[in-house]
């Protein structure tokens, strides 16, 4: 009899494990959609915003086609992407033209726990070039062995310039340091600004 209580005992134990996990893994899911949706609709804006600023073209619909993550020692503490759009008529529903776009999030710290997020159109891109980047990337075309051997070349030397600069920028700020304390400058409590601090967000996308 004792043997049988423990048994249902750790029967329902396990179902409210299995549940727990079940509602943790769909509130989860729930809010990365969501919190993709909302960057989606910020990106979307911003390129609106773009294209009314450049071009002086409004009321314009944007359907993204490709988002790609770029990956590289100078995107280390950069998150830029390339994004593929189709520019739409509203009234007609017909796609005006295709364009590829420089986005950047630009994350700021507003406390221990939290972040925020501007994001930043740089640019308007090649497209061809920006659709072969994207291909590259996610192994659709794939690179002769020479070529893998050039684009690993150009990642180190890339890495060893952006080395080069980190240790001068540190050199500089050390030398700027050391000069404050020789005289130290007096700042107003009212002068003092958000730091930036940029980080990586683990999704590509």
């Amino acid at each position: 009899m004792g043997n049988s209580a423990g048994l249902i005992i750790l029967l329902v134990m396990l179902v409210v494990v299995v549940g727990f996990v079940i509602i943790t893994t769909i509130t989860g899911k729930k809010a990365a959609k969501k919190e993709k949706e909302q960057r989606y609709k910020a990106v979307r804006n911003e390129i609106k915003a773009f294209l009314a600023k450049t071009d002086n073209r409004k009321n314009i619909r944007v359907e993204f086609e490709k988002v790609y993550s770029r990956k590289g020692p100078e995107y280390k503490y950069r998150d830029v992407f390339d994004v593929v759009v189709e520019l739409i008529e509203p009234k007609t529903q017909k796609s005006i033209e295709r364009r590829a776009y420089e986005v950047e999030g630009i994350t700021t710290k507003i406390d221990k726990k939290n972040y925020a997020t501007k994001w930043v159109v740089n640019t308007i891109l090649d497209l061809n070039e920006t659709e072969q980047r994207i291909a590259i990337g996610q192994k659709e075309i794939k690179l002769t062995k020479e070529e893998r051997k050039a684009l690993k070349k150009s990642d180190r030397i890339k890495e060893k310039e952006l080395a080069k600069i980190e240790k001068e920028e540190i050199k500089k700020i050390r030398a700027e340091a050391k000069e404050n304390k020789k005289n130290p400058v007096i700042q107003r409590t009212t002068d003092h600004k958000e730091k930036f601090v940029p980080i990586r967000s683990k999704e590509g996308n």
